[in-house]
């Protein structure tokens, strides 16, 4: 994986959203915004949610593209929004951190495999969507 997973910059502390359709379209944005997707790659996101929920559980919410948009992928990275009050993710819970993702090649098997060592932990997802420190979430999240 060349280039920076996750930076401070990724990373959106104390966020606001009225649904999960909005909160896939802030972490799109973020995505859009570091250049490693285009715009088509956050409708994408909504398509691979309409068919199989992102949701994790422990509060942690994955959304990215579908493989129709690959082509659209231009960098592999992720960019976190945490949202302490939570946001309804379909039937499946509420997610207090949202993570966006896009990935060249076969790079998401290797983040997935890492952030899911992380976000398996209650105590620790729960630590990450009530910091008030970014860099805590980077610290726990930024791939080795």
């Amino acid at each position: 994986m060349d280039g920076e997973i996750l930076s401070i910059d990724d990373i959106r502390i104390d966020q606001a959203a009225d649904s999960q359709h909005e909160a896939i379209e802030a972490a799109g944005a973020m995505l859009v915004a570091r250049e490693l997707v285009g715009p088509e790659y956050i409708a994408a996101m909504h398509k691979r949610e309409d068919s199989f929920s992102t949701y994790l559980g422990n509060g942690v919410a994955l959304p990215h593209g579908t493989f129709e948009v690959k082509d659209s992928v231009q960098g592999t990275g992720i960019v976190v929004l945490q949202y302490r009050d939570g946001v309804k993710w379909g039937a499946e819970g509420e997610a207090h951190l949202v993570i966006g993702l896009a990935a060249t090649g076969e790079d998401h098997i290797d983040i997935l495999s890492e952030l899911a060592e992380v976000l398996q932990d209650e105590e620790v997802c729960k630590r990450l969507w009530t910091t008030d420190d970014a860099q805590v979430i980077l610290d726990a999240l930024r791939p080795s």
